[in-house]
């Protein structure tokens, strides 16, 4: 999946213009209430970087900043963009202690931004949350097809979500998956045959629909 699936589009978010002055890019973050908020080229569109509002506080009344004084003073990660063709893997391994990413064209150009929000629910999904099911999670001894052996005994549900976990490990990684199964006795079975076939079924959970 790509960054251009899932971002916020610019018209949705609040930007500060880079012409503002220190002091009005504080009163944008105090009446928003958001703790950092993008900054963009006020002509050409272009992506800044992010101005803080701790940063604001800390330069107009702690370092004797004016109020008059331009924001491109304050801001800072001038490079916390990715491309909106850029991969999510490369979005996560990006944000980190961000608040965001902007989201940039070919010239940097602003087209909007991706939030950990925006990929904590696309985490969600893995569990399926939005539908609700059981959630296994199953332990693979990493060889060749095992997991297309497990999917065997999953051919006759409808898989919600799923998630892979212990990358890099030698001996074995997690599967978790959801299935739109509500009867409690298909899913014994289900935990029986998986185990007969020679998988060990390490934790089911029934996951209720998000509201």
């Amino acid at each position: 999946m790509f960054v251009r699936n899932v971002y916020v589009e610019k018209h949705k978010v609040t930007v500060c213009p880079s012409s503002s002055t220190a002091k009005e890019a504080l009163d944008l973050v105090r009446k928003t209430g958001y703790r950092c908020v993008p900054v963009v080229d006020t002509d050409t569109n272009e992506y800044k970087g992010q101005v803080y509002k701790v940063d604001l506080l800390e330069y107009l009344f702690e370092k004797g900043g004016k109020p008059a004084d331009s924001v491109m003073k304050v801001i800072d990660e001038e490079d916390s963009f990715v491309h909106k063709d850029s991969s999510l893997s490369l979005a996560l391994l990006r944000i980190d202690r961000l608040p965001f990413l902007a989201v940039t064209g070919d010239n940097r150009e602003f087209q909007g931004i991706i939030t950990h929000s925006v990929l904590m629910d696309l985490f969600r999904d893995g569990f399926g949350m939005k539908t609700g099911g059981y959630c296994f999670t199953v332990a693979i001894w990493d060889h060749t097809g095992a997991f297309l052996k497990l999917l065997k005994q999953l051919k006759s549900f409808n898989i919600e979500g799923a998630h892979t976990f212990g990358n890099g490990n030698e001996l074995f990684r997690r599967l978790t998956f959801t299935i739109s199964e509500d009867n409690e006795e298909v899913i014994q079975k289900l935990k029986d045959k998986i185990t007969k076939s020679g998988f060990r079924v390490l934790h089911v959970e029934k996951i209720e629909k998000a509201g």
